[in-house]
């Protein structure tokens, strides 16, 4: 690359970065007024500020100093978060601004990523470009939520598995186990895909089984001890391993709800509110004491056991309902293919998802057909497994668009490969891989 060039590439960047912070700063706000009913936008979500703020008065990892240590959030982004409130206050501002360095250092791992898969420009720079201008990423970068330090480490998490998979390095399996140890402590959705990357060592790469599956090995132990000190203290007050999150039931038991009560005539939003009435409803009569916070989501219970039984009753409860009705199961698993890339909270917001997402996907499958008939799919399937992998660890339990963020980076390359492969077609004859 020469200084003419880099200085070129420097002014992209420049613009590009003023770009997203008159978009963040600026034009999304100055939305909000029409928007604020469709997005959450520019306040915080799932109970994250309520952790961050006990961990920094130095509360403990708990939602209230009155309520039980919690298992129910991975305590990655809440000490982000705590770590912003001890330095800046509460102030979604210096939220915003982390998320959007967060974004642009996801942006550069993504065009390493590409740059592996293709050396066309379109594939390395218009992956990013794509990310970093994807309406999900964008509203994601805006609020106090976990969706973009999850998404910096997925592909963190990616990139030193390309660089495994190309080293065959024990080294770099542990590097990799350690980055995905760093994903799971973000949110849990990634813990088993070792299972997914031996089996494309063994059918894609055709490694052999003893090795790869000691690699492979190298990555689950890595990834455990950096999960140990939560598994830890979880034991500590449960007696039960829990290497991630209480969540589960509660996901499992709205995910089913709204599956059963959403309608064209009321919003997703209204039925999941009921859904959480019923919860609270269930924990009284159950004789589980928590917190009762008006108009809250979630039980904040006064033991941390109490916390884990509700979580295991939820589970016991969906599963027993999917066991006497399988089409309601099918239904609710076919439904959530759908709201993966879709639902939002309202009728609007889920129009107005479809009109957003659907380019990026449309793309995204040319990219796959184009590796497909190029006989290149070893250079793809990391991405693609992961996308198909991701999908199916919510299918079954509950989905949402915004659970979707994560994977636009790797949606991102693959439309990518079919707009380099457009270009060389109609325009500039650069390969698409070389």
């Amino acid at each position: 690359m020469n200084p003419g060039s880099s200085r070129f590439l420097i002014a992209c960047a420049v613009i590009v970065l003023f770009l997203n912070v008159f978009l963040l700063f600026y034009a999304i706000p100055h939305l909000s007024s029409r928007m604020g009913i469709l997005y959450n936008q520019d306040k915080y979500a799932d109970g994250y500020d309520e952790l961050a703020t006990s961990l920094a008065h130095g509360d403990g990892y708990r939602f209230y100093p009155d309520t039980a240590p919690t298992l129910m959030r991975e305590p990655g982004y809440p000490f982000l978060l705590a770590g912003i409130f001890r330095i800046f206050g509460n102030n979604l501002t210096a939220v915003k601004i982390v998320n959007l360095l967060l974004a642009f250092a996801t942006a550069a791992l993504l065009m390493k990523i590409a740059a592996k898969i293709s050396g066309n420009p379109v594939v390395v720079f218009g992956s990013a470009l794509l990310f970093l201008f994807h309406p999900g990423v964008l509203i994601a970068e805006s609020r106090g939520g976990v969706e973009t330090l999850f998404t910096f480490c997925v592909v963190l998490f990616v990139l030193l598995l390309y660089r495994a998979l190309e080293t065959d390095s024990w080294l770099d399996y542990v590097a990799c186990g350690c980055a995905l140890g760093l994903t799971v402590l973000v949110r849990s959705t990634l813990m088993l895909f070792p299972i997914i990357a031996l089996a494309c060592l063994l059918v894609i790469f055709k490694r052999k089984l003893f090795p790869s599956t000691i690699k492979i090995g190298l990555t689950i132990a890595s990834m455990l001890l950096i999960l140990s000190p939560w598994i830890i203290r979880n034991f500590q007050l449960t007696g039960k391993f829990v290497p991630t999150a209480s969540v589960l039931g509660i996901s499992a038991h709205s995910g089913q709800y709204v599956c059963e009560n959403l309608t064209n005539e009321n919003s997703r939003k209204d039925v999941d509110r009921r859904g959480a009435a019923e919860r609270r409803r269930l924990a009284i009569e159950l004789g589980l004491p928590f917190k009762d916070v008006q108009d809250a989501y979630y039980q904040y219970f006064y033991n941390t056991g109490d916390e884990l039984r509700f979580s295991s009753f939820l589970m016991n409860r969906v599963t027993d309902k999917y066991k006497s009705s399988p089409d309601l199961f099918v239904s609710c698993a076919s439904s959530n293919l759908f709201d993966f890339w879709f639902a939002g909270k309202t009728n609007n917001s889920t129009k107005m998802n479809i009109a957003l997402q659907i380019p990026y996907l449309l793309l995204a499958i040319g990219g796959f057909v184009v590796s497909w008939r190029k006989h290149q799919i070893q250079k793809v399937i990391v991405p693609i497994a992961l996308i198909i992998y991701t999908i199916a660890v919510y299918a079954p339990i509950l989905a949402q668009a915004r659970y979707s963020v994560s994977v636009v980076p790797f949606v991102s390359v693959l439309a990518c490969v079919a707009l380099a492969h457009i270009f060389a077609m109609f325009g500039e004859k650069r390969p698409v891989f070389s």
